[in-house]
């Protein structure tokens, strides 16, 4: 999928693995929380719709989802 669809996933994708990586810089536990919720649902919406995220769609610092 390409447009401007798949670039609003890519972007969000972009902005979640931002905020896990900061969370877990800041050893926040509530920010993490919230941050691997959104990580976690910006996974599922892109792979539903065909959109890549990133190598092997996995979060920093984890395996692959």
């Amino acid at each position: 999928m390409s447009g401007p669809f798949a670039a609003a996933i890519r972007e969000r994708a972009r902005l979640a693995r931002a905020a896990l990586e900061q969370a877990r810089r800041d050893g926040d536990a509530d920010d993490l929380i919230v941050a691997e919720g959104e990580w976690e649902d910006v996974v599922r919406l892109a792979r539903a719709h065909g959109v890549p995220i990133g190598v092997e769609e996995a979060a920093p610092g984890e395996g692959t989802i």
